[in-house]
């Protein structure tokens, strides 16, 4: 009850209008942590069938919760075999309101991905971060990217090992 009655009297940075608050960026990634850890990001009803398929978690003790890293177990038994996809996260001092950079380890055939593995969510399909969002969600949005059967067998041509 507290936690919630400090988080209401937060205003917004930069926000005009007074009424305006905002989750601090520690409050927000704590609970992106403890939902990971939970378990409640396993939730199909809510987050669909992809949800069982991502894994999410902070890079050590990293007291800031600023590097993560994450798993993605693209759609298998088709072109793109047994893959698995790791990603590291840096959720910066601006984040939320700043995206997060999202970096495949493993080289990847997506467009919204450069060639240094980093994720351009502009060239995503269908998904835009804006200060709601969550690192799940975009992990989601990402795994998405990955199932249309072409990026699959593009994917599918790289060698498992070829990495950034």
């Amino acid at each position: 009850v507290y936690l919630k009655l400090a988080i209401m009297a937060m205003p917004k940075q930069g926000a005009k209008d007074p009424t305006e608050y905002r989750i601090p960026r520690n409050f927000k990634l704590l609970e992106e942590l403890e939902n990971s850890e939970k378990g409640k990001y396993t939730d199909a009803k809510k987050w669909g069938e992809g949800c069982n398929w991502i894994n999410l978690g902070l890079d050590g003790q990293d007291a800031t919760f600023t590097h993560w890293n994450a798993t993605i177990i693209p759609h298998q038994g088709g072109h793109i075999g047994d893959r698995i996809y790791t990603l590291k996260i840096t959720a910066g001092t601006g984040y939320p309101d700043d995206c997060p950079e999202f970096r495949f380890v493993q080289q990847v055939a997506l467009n919204c991905v450069s060639g240094q593995g980093v994720v351009n969510f502009n060239k995503m399909n269908g998904f835009n971060w804006h200060a709601e969002r969550c690192l799940f969600e975009a992990l989601l949005a990402i795994r998405k990217e990955l199932e249309p059967s072409s990026v699959a067998q593009a994917c599918g041509r790289i060698s498992p090992d070829k990495c950034y």
